[in-house]
């Protein structure tokens, strides 16, 4: 039986690394549509951050 501390750690870890990923991504799209504002501001989708829970 795996110990649940470690399960959770190791899914924290994968959170975390899922978000870092997120921010890269959200960081590309902003300089790809660098070049033509005007697109990137009709292309960009409403964006709503998630409360969490402790």
């Amino acid at each position: 039986m795996k110990n649940p501390y470690d399960v959770l750690r190791t899914k924290e870890q994968e959170l975390m690394r899922v978000r870092k990923e997120m921010d890269a991504l959200r960081i590309a799209a902003r300089l790809m549509g660098a070049d033509d504002p005007g697109a990137a501001q009709a292309a960009q989708p409403k964006l709503q951050r998630v409360v969490e829970m402790p």
